[in-house]
């Protein structure tokens, strides 16, 4: 009878236990879902924070400033870098872009759009500086406030992320080569070259004038003082009749305003003239088709805009590009290939 009570005791006492191991069990595996699904939200929170913080870092502000509103140049520059926004708004970017120019080449009105852009909080600033140094000490604050500077056309001697633009020694020297060129097919051996720019102090000229000249020195032929036409055609144009009237047998055009004067000039005078010129402004395209112009040099502003548009976007998300220049490349205009170029 002992035994049976010992018995009996030892299976309701395993019972009991039974139960409380049964219970254990049956409340972890109630949490467990309930623990999983707070793993899960808080993931979701994670990605859709992560996501946010993505989108929130492709957002800046990107300014660019040009030398003048005058000059279709500039519009193609402008072009170049919407062109480049579209296809960064495809990949997720939102860029606030602004376009300032003065009415005319200014440095105190370049200066102050440099300030312009820093006061809106521009992240990166495009930038075809008037004069190499001009500018150095609104771009330097420009700088300190937390904007990038990336050159495109014309640099200053203000450090920047990158430079693209033209080689103009190199453009400066194919000039050359199309003006002796030119000038054996007119059967003219000797003589003075005029050359006409716009202002004092534009490295991008200068740099074509060096180029230009490192090449007539080697040849029979001289180059005159050069004559500054401040960005004005008219101006440009009285230069020129100067220069042809002082027995300049040829003419070269630096800029886009000065070809357009040099042109203008050699299609009055009385002998043939030979004309050599820069950009592809629609006057400048017209006088290379009437044979006034023999040969520009085109170069590409869209080129500029659109690969420092990118560029601006490739710097803020970490890249280096460490101050380098790039070379946008030219082309020779001529009246075999004008028309190609005309829109």
């Amino acid at each position: 009878m002992k035994g049976k009570k010992v018995l009996a005791m030892m299976l309701a006492l395993s019972m009991v236990l039974g139960l409380v191991l049964t219970g254990c069990s049956t409340e972890s595996n109630q949490d467990a879902p309930a623990d999983q699904a707070e793993v899960s939200k808080a993931k979701k929170s994670g990605d859709e924070a992560a996501k946010s913080e993505s989108e929130s870092d492709k957002n800046y502000n990107i300014t660019l400033i040009t030398m003048d509103q005058m000059d279709t140049y500039w519009a193609s520059m402008d072009k170049g870098a919407k062109d480049a926004i579209a296809e960064l708004e495809g990949e997720g970017y939102t860029i606030n872009y602004n376009w300032y120019a003065p009415d005319t080449k200014d440095n105190a009105k370049q200066i102050e759009q440099i300030g312009m852009a820093a006061s809106n909080k521009s992240d990166v600033i495009l930038i075809a500086v008037n004069d190499p140094t001009a500018c150095n000490s609104a771009l330097q604050a420009a700088a300190d406030s937390g904007s990038k500077i990336i050159y495109v056309d014309a640099a200053a001697t203000f450090a920047s992320e990158a430079t693209f633009s033209t080689d103009n020694y190199a453009a400066g020297q194919e000039a050359a080569r199309q003006m002796l060129k030119t000038l054996e097919k007119e059967g003219i051996t000797e003589g003075q070259i005029g050359i006409v720019s716009a202002q004092t102090g534009v490295e991008s000229c200068t740099n074509r004038i060096d180029g230009f000249c490192n090449v007539i020195e080697e040849s029979n032929f001289t180059t005159s003082e050069v004559q500054y036409s401040d960005g004005d055609t008219s101006k440009a144009q009285e230069l020129s009749t100067n220069l042809i009237n002082n027995g300049a047998v040829a003419l070269f055009g630096v800029t886009g305003q000065a070809s357009v004067g040099c042109g203008n000039a050699a299609r009055d005078a009385q002998t043939k003239i030979p004309c050599i010129g820069f950009d592809t402004t629609s006057t400048v395209l017209t006088l290379v088709e009437s044979e006034v112009i023999q040969a520009v040099i085109a170069q590409d502003p869209h080129a500029m805009g659109y690969q420092g548009m990118k560029a601006a976007a490739e710097i803020m998300g970490g890249k280096s590009y460490g101050g380098a220049i790039e070379d946008t490349g030219i082309q020779v205009v001529t009246l075999d290939n004008v028309a190609d170029f005309k829109e």
